[in-house]
């Protein structure tokens, strides 16, 4: 019972209280799944990693033509570690006149080869994301100073779902030749180890051989690179 209502007085603090995510995002960091030795999911001729970065490097053109700041995890084909990529997000710099968010790349796979569709991952909310390190920056500390673990945990789950959500609307806009899966939850490693609001992108599955075929073209990849710069840009 404790456990219920400090669960409710949080939410409600989350409602009321000022949010440090506010006045837009000033860096997306862009991470690519897999790369390397991991070649991830593979079918037809396609390996994942690689269709992961090509869609990174989409939405990093993307981005960069609105004039958002971006970094990219990877941005060439080698292994990096989940701890790697959640160091090397949580340890940048950013426009504290705005807030980060971090975008992880992915491509589904299935044992039944009709399983189709895109989704997107939000981490649940009762799990509490990874905090600032000690190495964070003065003034980066000094922007969060006045919340808690706890409550800049779900403010930030708040900011992820929004975006997620975003994402969503877009890509069934842009995509409509996909069957759209909607937002779910889960605890996947990236989500859970970096301290800005964070989603991990399933952009089709690659065990299904018409969306295996279709993400492989420019045309897919640009205009789903679209359709989440156009996500960001609504937060």
């Amino acid at each position: 019972m404790r456990k219920v209502f400090a669960s409710f007085l949080l939410s409600l603090f989350c409602l009321l209280w000022a949010s440090p995510y506010e006045g837009g995002v000033s860096l997306v960091i862009i991470d690519a799944g897999h790369g390397g030795s991991d070649p991830g999911a593979s079918a037809f001729g396609c390996d994942e990693k690689d269709l992961t970065l090509s869609i990174a490097r989409a939405l990093e053109s993307e981005l960069a033509g609105r004039g958002v700041e971006t970094v990219m995890i990877r941005d060439d084909d080698r292994y990096i570690s989940l701890e790697e990529r959640c160091d090397e997000a949580n340890s940048q710099n950013f426009d504290l006149s705005g807030y980060p968010v971090f975008v992880s790349l992915h491509i589904n796979s299935a044992e039944n080869p009709a399983a189709e569709g895109f989704e997107v991952y939000t981490r649940p909310e009762e799990h509490e994301t990874a905090m600032l390190s000690q190495s964070s920056s003065d003034s980066l500390m000094l922007k969060y100073s006045d919340y808690t673990a706890g409550q800049l945990s779900c403010l930030s789950w708040r900011v992820s779902s929004r975006l997620a959500e975003n994402i969503c609307t877009e890509v069934a806009e842009s995509l409509p030749e996909l069957r759209m899966r909607g937002v779910k939850s889960e605890n996947f490693w990236v989500l859970n180890g970096t301290w800005m609001p964070s989603v991990l992108v399933e952009a089709g599955f690659i065990s299904n051989r018409s969306e295996a075929a279709l993400m492989s073209t420019e045309d897919f990849q640009e205009r789903l690179a679209r359709a989440i710069a156009d996500a960001v840009c609504r937060l």
